[in-house]
C-alpha cells in the first residue's frame, strides 16, 4: 500500500501541539521534556520557533518556562500550522510553483494533482489542534 507522508518537521510539530492541547489552556511544554519523549531537542527548537513566529505559540524563558499555545486548541487550524511549519501542502511542486517541473506542459495528471491539493487543503481546514487529542 502506498503512503502519503508528513515531513518529520510536521510530524514532530503536531506531536508538540498534541501534548500542549492535552494540558489545556496555559499548559506548557519545554524542549527538555520533548527531548525526554524522544524528540530531537535542537530540531524541536527550530520547529517551535517557526510556530512562535507564526503566532501559534509563545515562548517563556527561564525556570518554569517553555512553550504555550496562544489560543484554544479548537481555534487553531491544522492547515495553518502545517503551512507555518512546512509551507505549501501541495504534494507536488507544479501545483503552487509553476515552471519547476520539466514535465509540466505535458503532464497527464496535473489536473488530478490540482484537485487533490484543493481537497487536501479543504480537509485540513476542518481539523484543529483539539482533534489531535
Amino acid at each position: 500500500m502506498a503512503t502519503f507522508n508528513l515531513t518529520k518537521r510536521a510530524d514532530y510539530g503536531l506531536s508538540m501541539l498534541s501534548l500542549l492541547a492535552s494540558r489545556g489552556k496555559g499548559g506548557r511544554v519545554s524542549l527538555t521534556e520533548l527531548a525526554g519523549k524522544g524528540l530531537p531537542k535542537a530540531f524541536m527548537a527550530q520547529i517551535a520557533n517557526k510556530m512562535v513566529r507564526s503566532g501559534f505559540l509563545i515562548s517563556k524563558e527561564g525556570r518554569g518556562g517553555g512553550y504555550i499555545l496562544t489560543a484554544e486548541p479548537k481555534d487553531i487550524r491544522l492547515k495553518s500550522v502545517l503551512e507555518a511549519i512546512d509551507g505549501d501542502l501541495a504534494p507536488v511542486t507544479c501545483v503552487n510553483k509553476p515552471g519547476l517541473c520539466s514535465m509540466e506542459d505535458n503532464c497527464s495528471h496535473k489536473g488530478f494533482m490540482l484537485r487533490f491539493t484543493y481537497n487536501l487543503e479543504k480537509m485540513m481546514e476542518k481539523y484543529t489542534v483539539a482533534d489531535l487529542i
